[in-house]
């Protein structure tokens, strides 16, 4: 099937094009530590856009993108000096990424197939929080006078692959849907994988 698409493609008008975009996506982030739940895993949804050109079946494409950022809130109840006390943290990430991305693309009639792979060039940014320095910590110690709070950010670059749908309603405008899934590598021991369903508008021009 994907033979008789890009065949059509090769002969099409519609195949030498240059298209930007745009698209909502929904992050969707596992991580592979041994911790059950992981305080990492989640989902957030985030904006993407992109902008590419086609010559025959070939596609070049940049993409960039960014998530609202995934949180995770819990509280701990410990006995400190016979007293009950309630200890509350929050992790917090987002991710920031571009991607170069290459592969091929056929149409059937409105309908628009493309198959894509890359690098990418991810930023991670990691923020806890914690008032058990409060409530822990005793002098001669410092003890802060409210939460604290550690900052992290880490950037790698991973392989991305992606597959994308899109049908013009007219010759210039369409409505995009896919999916793209890469690993996340923030340490040698810190690991998991992130898919990225999205959906949007494309505009096209010859």
């Amino acid at each position: 099937m994907l033979l008789v698409v890009l065949s059509l493609s090769a002969v099409s008008l519609e195949a030498q094009s240059l298209t930007v975009g745009g698209a909502i996506q929904q992050n969707m982030q596992r991580f592979d530590e041994d911790l059950s739940p992981n305080r990492l895993d989640g989902n957030s949804f985030g904006g993407m856009l992109m902008g590419g050109a086609r010559l025959g079946p070939l596609v070049v494409r940049g993409e960039a993108s960014r998530d609202w950022g995934i949180r995770d809130v819990q509280s701990t109840t410990l006995t400190l000096n016979g007293r009950a006390t309630t200890i509350h943290s929050e992790l917090t990430h987002d991710m920031r990424e571009v991607a170069a991305l290459a592969g091929l693309a056929g149409n059937l009639g409105r309908v628009e197939m493309s198959v894509l792979g890359g690098v990418s060039s991810v930023w991670v940014h990691r923020s806890f929080s914690t008032d058990a320095g409060q409530f822990v910590l005793i002098p001669p110690s410092t003890v802060p006078i409210a939460p604290t709070t550690t900052t992290l950010v880490d950037r790698f670059a991973t392989w991305t692959a992606e597959v994308d749908v899109a049908v013009y309603v007219t010759p210039r405008l369409g409505v995009i849907g896919g999916v793209r899934g890469q690993p996340i590598l923030l340490s040698e021991d810190l690991s998991g994988r992130n898919v990225r369903p999205f959906a949007g508008a494309v505009w096209r021009f010859k």
